[in-house]
């Protein structure tokens, strides 16, 4: 995997990734209220409903939301669809006063910490639809470490190990 500091939309590439989690609300659409998943809904305002029809369909996996220009916008789960607490650590940190956080406590996904076998997990599919699609550029954020609150230290190795030089984690400038 490649580094490359930029604009994750200002980019030439083949495909773009957003980070995203799991959680659909009552109206049908992803929360996607934070980093490149909330440019994401500002820039094409039919992909919070996008998102959550394919999370209901196929799950919390690696998705194609739409094509613009020619270039694929695709979903990259990092946080699960909910979790139910077992620490304080499992919810991000601005999110903590307003989560009771007791054993057994229900959190959402978009207010969890990012989850690193999840993060492996999309790498895994993101590389088999590289593959299947012929992609020579794929952009991704760094994932899990914005409002997933992971240090991109512990995110970059594993990618490391499942994404080759066709992947460029984009940092903005």
């Amino acid at each position: 995997m490649k580094e490359l500091k930029g604009d994750l939309w200002d980019t030439q590439c083949d495909a773009v990734c957003i980070s995203t989690n799991g959680f659909v609300k009552n109206n049908g659409e992803c929360v996607m209220g934070k980093g490149c998943a909330k440019e994401a809904a500002e820039y094409f305002p039919e992909i919070p409903k996008v998102l959550g029809d394919r999370i209901k369909k196929y799950g919390n996996v690696v998705n194609l939301l739409r094509h613009c220009d020619g270039v694929a916008i695709l979903s990259f789960p990092v946080k699960p669809e909910k979790v139910v607490a077992e620490n304080h650590r499992m919810v991000v940190r601005h999110m903590q006063r307003t989560f009771k956080i007791a054993d057994g406590s229900e959190v959402p996904g978009w207010a969890c910490v990012a989850d690193i076998e999840i993060i492996k997990r999309s790498a895994e599919q993101l590389v088999v639809l590289a593959d299947k699609h012929g992609w020579k550029k794929v952009l991704i954020p760094r994932v899990g470490t914005g409002a997933g609150e992971l240090d991109w230290k512990d995110v970059k190795p594993i990618l490391d190990e499942i994404l080759d030089d066709r992947f460029i984690a984009i940092t903005y400038k």
